[in-house]
């Protein structure tokens, strides 16, 4: 913390990075962390490939995350939330820079590699033990000794309660529940946040949540609860991928199932895989997802891949077999 105090310390103009199809501690964090460095001077921009899902709109700033850059160079650039510039979405990180001094990784994955293998003056700060990133960037605003504002809060909250699942989740420690009453004495409301991310669907939302549970079937030799929905689904109602936050979760309470898998159709022939499960079930889902090239925790894990809905659900069940055979 006090080498990445440094780094920032030294750093005038600061780009702000975070992985493709960015979640609640993606943004949550990226926005939290860049309030925060503008309040003490800092330059700062935010950059993400993909589209920030709508139900984070209630979020502070949230317009400040552009799909391009205005410079070619930075003083410094922040990964959030991943490791690697390839999950940024970004071959190179060359696509949309020139030239930058230095790095700062902050990110709570399990991680063999990371961008630091590559760039000489480089921090990394990796804890696959807590539960989200905007803890570790919690943990890096009190180092700064930055004055966390209701602003702050809001953000770091919200990812916080995202990636532990309402608190529910068993990654949700001692560690999390002190950031969230510090957040919350700031000024923060966890029922505005759950409201936002939760409850606020709209109807044709609803209609596609209803198809893709009446598609659900479970595969006793896999333990494997599964539903997909099509882009032509989505299509002919008027939605888009976000409108399906949270689905997955509720497939998961399938009482004789040990994991979920929703499978969603982005564009034609690309699909999503989204992997759950919990702790007393027994399935680490990240070995499954690494197996079909993607990857997360123990407990939420997702990949992609391309092919028909079917063929993939063969697909992954052969492989999901193969993993347990090999467990």
């Amino acid at each position: 913390m006090q080498r990445a105090h440094g780094l920032i310390k030294s750093s005038n103009h600061i780009l702000i990075l975070t992985h493709k199809n960015p979640d609640g501690d993606a943004v949550g964090s990226m926005l939290g962390l860049a309030l925060a460095l503008t309040s003490v001077g800092k330059n700062v921009e935010c950059f993400s490939k993909d589209a920030v899902p709508r139900y984070f709109d209630f979020l502070p700033e949230i317009s400040i995350i552009k799909g391009q850059t205005s410079r070619e160079k930075y003083d410094l650039v922040i990964l959030l939330d991943c490791a690697l510039f390839q999950r940024t979405g970004l071959e190179n990180i060359k696509e949309i820079l020139s030239y930058y001094d230095g790095l700062l990784i902050l990110d709570h994955h399990p991680k063999t590699q990371t961008e630091c293998d590559n760039v000489k003056n480089c921090v990394d700060i990796i804890d696959h033990k807590t539960s989200s990133t905007a803890v570790l960037v919690y943990n890096l605003l009190k180092e700064m000794n930055i004055n966390i504002t209701k602003d702050i809060s809001n953000c770091l909250l919200t990812g916080i309660f995202t990636d532990t699942g309402g608190f529910q989740h068993k990654n949700t420690d001692p560690q999390s529940l002190e950031a969230a009453a510090e957040f919350m004495k700031k000024g923060s409301r966890i029922e505005k946040i759950a409201k936002n991310i939760f409850s606020n669907k709209r109807m044709a939302a609803i209609r596609l949540w209803g198809l893709a549970l009446s598609r659900i079937r479970t595969d006793e030799q896999t333990g494997m609860a599964v539903s997909y929905v099509s882009k032509k689904d989505m299509d002919d109602l008027g939605t888009k991928e976000d409108d399906l936050a949270g689905l997955v979760n509720v497939i998961n309470t399938i009482s004789d199932a040990k994991f979920s898998l929703l499978l969603t159709e982005y564009e034609d022939h690309k699909i999503k895989g989204s992997l759950r499960s919990e702790e007393y079930k027994g399935i680490d889902v990240s070995r499954i997802a690494r197996s079909l090239g993607g990857g997360g925790h123990k407990l939420a894990s997702g990949f992609e891949i391309d092919g028909e809905i079917e063929d993939s659900i063969l697909k992954i069940s052969k492989m999901i077999n193969e993993v347990k055979n090999n467990k």
